[in-house]
């Protein structure tokens, strides 16, 4: 487990919050005034007491500082301005404590606000293995939870600076008072810091356990959210609810943990104040010191007891809060540089062709090869399919010409520029992806359309949506478009959500449209009504298919046929049929019906 220094996980915090430079200098300059305020107030108790017929025993320093600053004020008018004085500084100190919190706050908001969206912004630039290798559940955990905490935590380490100088300020006051009585105080509230520096190990420790368990409560929650017509297709209700009810419980258990242990200061301080005074009264009487000193000397003591509290509370919880602020680090740390660097030239539109040259691709050292020595042209203005058994190398083709990825060896061109010049969102504009797993948003129809094109007309959103054959059955709704689909479009057929997809790549008029095995889970005659629309949409259109259907490879212009990450035929789908190979094979296979050529691929490997 990591052990950390108060210093280092300031630092820490301060590396992950990145706060606005003069917020801790506003916070730590209005909490010493404050002291200041609140500390004058409490020492004027004494000519206060004075002035009421209290005679000092002693006339020490700070009595004869006193009654020189108050000499001018007339004997007979000295408690009341004494009283007004004392209610103005309290004054003072309450409002300069609101404008404190009024900072602290606005900063919490700000780091918390900024560490979200460094996050978000992150995730969403890094690499792709990146997140894959992270639970969803996990990073909208650092999001929605841990990324506030750690701002919470730098709040904590202002008010536990706040509360030093606070304590330092009463201190200095009580040595004026008493030092005697003051170097006792300090001393049994050496001992109780010390007691205190347990609590605050411990609670590292429960922190670490919070994290974990707040992410595996997380994934649980969100799996099973995710997963709600599986489970029940399976009625596995019941077992389902076991095991959210023993995450729940476990994450119950260790949240009650940390809480107590961050309320645990807080009584322990006050107790030992209330005992301290106690005792400092005691041998006040046998040192001699005067009724009106004593007083003022216990109220500031009294008063301590909040700052202390603050500073040994704070400091439990923030070695409570230091797992979190890793967690955040790290996320922030694993995923810093952008996974791809953006290149500076604007793609022109495609004239020629895409061309892999010599391409090989493996998604880490250790792991096979899932593209090998591929080159091949895919012309512009066609279609070509690419067809074979799975992890022959399809969907990692998709993903270069999305450059989601970029290769080891070889390059990816455009019309003989590599694709690594081109500035990403322009080349990504220039694409639409369709797939099975159709994504749509809990929004309405008509903002899952116009997804692409934010400027979108309600007249440019119903042309498209009546070239991709989704007007009709929108008509018939409701709502219309202004229907709103659900989590994920499940208020929609599998037909229907790939229509509004196809609408939606219509409206964003891309150059390329790359199609991956998107009519795969349609019936019969939503897959014939998709593919008319398609048609229409993709003529004169550069498309690239993965293919699992055969009513797919008759339109095409060209037919790629990949196994184990390699191209082993390349042509028009006529001249493989007549060649032998293995497509036709695998269409030989089925008799040539309209049957899953990644099956039939599978089929012929095995055999």
């Amino acid at each position: 487990m990591k052990r950390r220094t108060l210093a280092g996980l300031v630092r820490d915090l301060h590396a992950v919050g990145r706060p606005a430079r003069w917020a801790p200098v506003a916070i730590v300059a209005l909490g010493l005034l404050a002291a200041l305020f609140e500390g004058l107030g409490l020492v004027l108790f004494i000519p206060l007491i004075q002035s009421l017929g209290v005679t000092p025993r002693t006339d020490g320093l700070l009595e004869r500082a006193l009654g020189t600053v108050l000499q001018p004020i007339p004997q007979n008018d000295r408690t009341a301005w004494l009283v007004g004085l004392v209610f103005v500084l309290i004054l003072l100190k309450n409002v300069t404590n609101f404008a404190n919190t009024a900072v602290t706050k606005t900063m919490e908001g700000d780091i918390a606000h900024r560490l979200r969206t460094r996050i978000f912004d992150q995730v969403l630039s890094s690499c792709i293995d990146f997140s894959s290798t992270r639970k969803r559940s996990d990073i909208a955990t650092t999001l929605s939870t841990n990324s506030w905490k750690a701002a919470n935590a730098l709040s904590l380490f202002y008010s536990m600076a706040t509360a030093l100088l606070t304590f330092v300020i009463f201190m200095t006051l009580m040595a004026v008072i008493s030092p005697l009585l003051t170097i006792l105080t300090f001393v049994f509230l050496i001992v109780i810091a010390i007691g205190i520096r347990s609590l605050s190990r411990y609670a590292d420790r429960i922190g670490q356990a919070v994290v974990t368990e707040n992410k595996a409560f997380g994934h649980r929650m969100w799996e099973s959210v995710n997963s709600l017509q599986f489970i029940r297709t399976f009625s596995r209700e019941s077992y389902e609810r076991g095991r959210f009810a023993v995450a729940s419980d476990t994450m119950r258990s260790r949240l009650l943990s940390l809480d107590l242990l961050w309320a645990l200061p807080s009584g322990i301080s006050e107790l030992a104040i209330v005992a301290l005074i106690g005792m400092l009264i005691l041998f006040a009487t046998g040192a001699g010191v005067g009724f009106a000193a004593l007083a003022a000397f216990l109220s500031l003591l009294y008063r301590l007891q909040g700052p202390a509290r603050i500073l040994m509370q704070d400091k439990v919880a923030l070695d409570g809060m230091a797992p979190m602020i890793d967690d955040v680090a790290d996320l922030l740390e694993e995923s810093r540089q952008p996974f791809l660097e953006d290149g500076t030239a604007e793609p022109p539109p495609l004239r020629r062709g895409i061309t892999f040259a010599d391409v090989s691709f493996r998604y880490a050292p250790h792991e096979p090869w899932a593209l090998r020595n591929i080159s091949l042209t895919i012309p512009a203005g066609r279609t070509t399919a690419i067809i074979g058994a799975s992890g022959a190398g399809k969907s990692t083709m998709l993903a270069l010409l999305l450059r989601f990825r970029d290769p080891q060896q070889g390059q990816v061109l455009v019309d003989g520029v590599p694709l690594t010049q081109f500035r990403l969102a322009k080349w990504r504009g220039r694409l639409a992806l369709m797939s099975q797993e159709v994504v749509l948003f809990h929004d309405t129809i008509d903002a899952n359309i116009a997804y692409g094109r934010e400027e979108a007309t309600r007249d440019e959103i119903v042309a498209a949506a009546r070239i991709a054959n989704a007007d009709g059955f929108i008509a018939r709704l409701p709502e219309g478009y202004d229907t709103v689909v659900g989590d994920s479009g499940l208020r929609l057929s599998g037909g229907q959500r790939q229509r509004v997809a196809l609408a939606r790549t219509v409206l964003r008029d891309p150059d390329i449209l790359l199609l991956d095995e998107p009519t795969n889970a349609l019936d019969i005659e939503s897959e014939r009504a998709f593919q008319q629309a398609l048609q229409r949409y993709s003529h004169q259109r550069t498309v690239v298919v993965v293919a699992h259907r055969l009513s797919t490879i008759r339109d095409a212009d060209q037919v790629i046929v990949m196994d184990g990450g390699k191209v082993i035929e390349m042509g028009p789908p006529d001249q493989l049929m007549l060649s032998g190979g293995k497509f036709a094979r695998m269409l030989g296979l089925q008799g040539g019906n309209d049957v899953d050529l990644g099956e039939a691929a599978d089929a012929i490997q095995d055999c």
